[in-house]
């Protein structure tokens, strides 16, 4: 080991020996964090009114569910503020209510107003309900002190949808060292059996920011969250509830205009549009989703990135009919975390739909998706159309996503991709099985194997995956295993690094330590990956990586790293226009710091900065994040990113400014500003979107996006966009 990268591993396992001989051991019964505890709903008496006042005769004659206990800072210890839960129904509607009681409310911590807050940034309440009762899957609603509601799809056990948007409201009143909710979700809105007599799994969870304290009425370890389905507790005494015909239907019309400048042409168009998105319960839990002329007019700009490497970056999708049910289409491992940016390959990628590389939407004439369970089996069928764009032929795609459920959170599967185009032989399809193994809710087996059939590519056109790992409290380690053959082509899917085998291994400590008030849990992990070609079975990457670093009881942190890297490169590298790195071994070490001042604070801070040998140069780059949130209604957040590289065959300098103005009138009245400067196109974009939801899921959205040529100071697109939907729920 190198002598100047040891002293920065010893010193740390130092401070932890220290840490550990003072911490004390906290006990979890493991069988307590799968036992059930009963809350019954009753009928109502009376009519709820919805309005944070729980004064009704039925909220006073609800049986109680209480007792919370800590998922953080304590595992297991009991919560330091006391919450009630109390459930009731009628013939339409769940109604779920909520006593918070805060012994310093002046501490209570409200970040947010709009839809969808950040999670880590607010004092909140969560409902997580599986209504299907089938241990795996369910939905989150969650509020914070001023009315914010928040909502996720939850399924494969944890994994959670954060863009799915359910029909259901609440309503916050605030009392002496207490606050409440009311909580109202129609029927309508749950997947459910027809059986007279329901029993759902049900768990809430709080989060108390100033005291850094996530506490469950079900208890979890610090592992899972608390949309953990196999762990939460039952909801019974449901009796006789329907979800009714459950039709919903959401026309739009959508019009603007649009000047784009080509050289030294300039073009304005004027557009008026129209269409629907229908949704119908074929089943209790199977769902037939329907678009006609696709529009996604409401949707932001993609963040830049500045890309240093030979390969592909991953924008996320962010359109509305594909965000939703996208769980069902995930893959491998990636199907446990709905979030596959960090994934090498992702056989499905919706992005691929409806827009060209560069981004450019091309017309879809509609397309219809089924999804949902059959008894053990969850299934998903897409199908698409696009029209034809310039030299862009139409498309025909259909995506198929078949699971078998097993065990307790385990599965066996398959899926299906397929484009056919309006042009002759023209078409490419991937099908291949995945599975997933979990044993004692800690050791992890994941695997696929893929194919791809597209004219004029015979042969060597697998991929494949093995994925090992362990998950406990403290301690993390994985292996795995990837392999991409050289004519291996999803194209309605997404890879990152393509004719390669890769062997990973990654390990990593946690420990905790309970007898600080300042220190949540020290860092400690190293990972090695290897590259080889496929086609001359040579090493072409190697990288070593180790990492130190403290998370603070605030959820503050700071960590360093040292990361060694080689890389044969067989063909120049053109890292630039005018910048190429030329063939050849390069072997090349750097160093990383990162640090975060934590959520809890006004005034949040986050910064990273590595440095070091880059190639055969060098390279010294910042990153850096000022979020500031003065009260509930403003949020501002800045970014900054700078990359310093000096190679022999030249130097260049790239720089991306950020930032995002987000002001929330009520919780159903937005106005959002996100602009950029890209130092590398010499262009500044910004997108302005005010939103107005008239009533839930019903919304009416003006958007301004323009861009610009800061060289020149000419406009090289500008657009404005009006778009109101409504939606009739049957």
């Amino acid at each position: 080991m190198n002598r100047a990268i040891y002293p920065l591993l010893v010193y740390p396992f130092l401070v932890i020996s220290a840490g550990l001989a003072q911490a004390q051991t906290a006990t979890i019964d493991h069988d307590a964090i799968r036992a059930t505890r009963i809350a019954t709903a009753i009928k109502i008496m009376e009519k709820i009114t919805l309005d944070g006042h729980l004064d009704e005769q039925a909220w006073k004659e609800a049986p109680v569910a209480s007792d919370f206990f800590q998922k953080l800072p304590r595992n297991g210890m009991p919560a330091s503020e006391r919450t009630e839960t109390r459930f009731a129904y009628d013939e339409n509607n769940l109604y779920i209510g909520v006593i918070c009681f805060d012994t310093e409310p002046e501490k209570r911590l409200i970040k947010d107003l709009r839809e969808d807050f950040d999670f880590g940034t607010t004092d909140l309440v969560q409902i997580f309900i599986d209504s299907l009762h089938d241990r795996r899957s369910g939905f989150t609603f969650v509020v914070n002190p001023a009315g914010a509601k928040r909502d996720s799809q939850v399924s494969t056990n944890g994994g959670a949808n954060q863009d799915w948007d359910g029909v259901w409201d609440a309503k916050v009143s605030t009392g002496d060292h207490v606050w409440f909710i009311e909580f109202v979700i129609p029927f309508k809105t749950l997947r459910f059996s027809n059986a007279a007599s329901q029993e759902w799994g049900v768990n809430v969870s709080r989060r108390v920011m100033h005291l850094n304290e996530e506490s469950n009425w079900a208890p979890v370890p610090i592992r899972f969250s608390g949309n953990q389905a196999d762990m939460a507790g039952t909801l019974r005494g449901l009796e006789n509830i329907h979800q009714g015909r459950n039709l919903k239907f959401k026309p739009f019309a959508v019009g603007g205009g649009t000047q784009l400048r080509t050289g030294a042409l300039r073009r304005t168009t004027k557009d008026f549009d129209g269409g629907f998105d229908a949704k119908y319960s074929l089943t209790p839990s199977m769902t037939l989703d329907a678009t006609y002329r696709t529009d996604f007019a409401q949707v932001e700009v993609d963040q830049q990135q500045v890309n240093l490497t030979r390969f592909n970056l991953f924008f996320p999708e962010k359109r509305d009919f594909f965000l939703e049910n996208s769980g069902i289409f995930a893959f491998g491992a990636g199907a446990r975390s709905f979030n596959q940016s960090g994934n090498n390959l992702v056989p499905f990628f919706s992005r691929r739909i409806g827009l060209s590389a560069a981004g450019t939407p091309i017309p879809i004439i509609g397309g219809a998706r089924v999804s949902g369970k059959m008894a053990n089996n969850d299934v998903g069928v897409l199908t698409m159309k696009t029209e034809e764009l310039g030299s862009t032929p139409s498309n025909n795609y259909l995506v198929g996503r078949y699971k078998r459920n097993l065990l307790r959170t385990s599965w066996v599967g398959a899926i299906v991709t397929d484009r056919e185009s309006s042009r002759p032989n023209d078409y490419n399809r991937v099908y291949g099985p995945d599975v997933h193994f979990q044993f004692w809710q800690k050791l992890e087996i994941d695997s696929y194997a893929l194919r791809s059939e597209t004219p004029g590519r015979p042969g060597k056109n697998m991929a494949r995956n093995l994925l090992t790992s362990w998950k406990a409290d403290e301690v993390t380690a994985s292996a795995e295993y990837n392999a991409v053959e050289p004519n291996f082509n999803p194209e309605v899917g997404f890879v990152r690094r393509g004719n390669m085998s890769q062997y990973s291994g990654d390990l990593a400590w946690n420990p905790q330590l309970r007898s600080s008030e300042m220190i949540r849990n020290l860092k400690f992990g190293a990972a090695i990956d290897y590259f080889n070609n496929n086609d001359s079975g040579e090493l072409e990457t190697r990288t070593q990586e180790l990492t130190t670093g403290v998370q603070f009881e605030n959820n503050g942190n700071i960590n360093f790293g040292v990361n060694q890297t080689f890389d044969r490169l067989v063909l120049p590298f053109a890292i630039r226009t005018n910048t190429a790195i030329p063939v050849g071994d390069y072997d090349y070490r750097r160093y990383t710091v990162s640090f975060s001042t934590g959520t809890n604070r006004k005034l949040g801070l986050t910064g990273n900065t590595n440095w070091g040998e880059f190639w055969d140069g060098d390279n010294r780059a910042y990153t850096g994040g000022v979020n500031y949130r003065p009260n509930y209604h403003l949020n501002i957040d800045l970014s900054y990113s700078r990359n310093q590289v000096t190679l022999p065959t030249g130097a260049f300098t790239t720089g991306l400014v950020g930032a995002r103005f987000l002001y929330g009138f009520s919780p159903r009245a937005f106005f959002n500003a996100f602009l950029q400067y890209n130092a590398d196109t010499h262009q500044v974009s910004s997108n302005l979107r005010f939103n107005f939801t008239h009533h839930p899921l019903s919304d009416l959205y003006l958007v301004y996006n323009d861009r610009r040529d800061t060289m020149s100071g000419e406009l090289l697109e500008r657009a404005v966009i009006l778009k109101l939907t409504n939606l009739f729920n049957f």
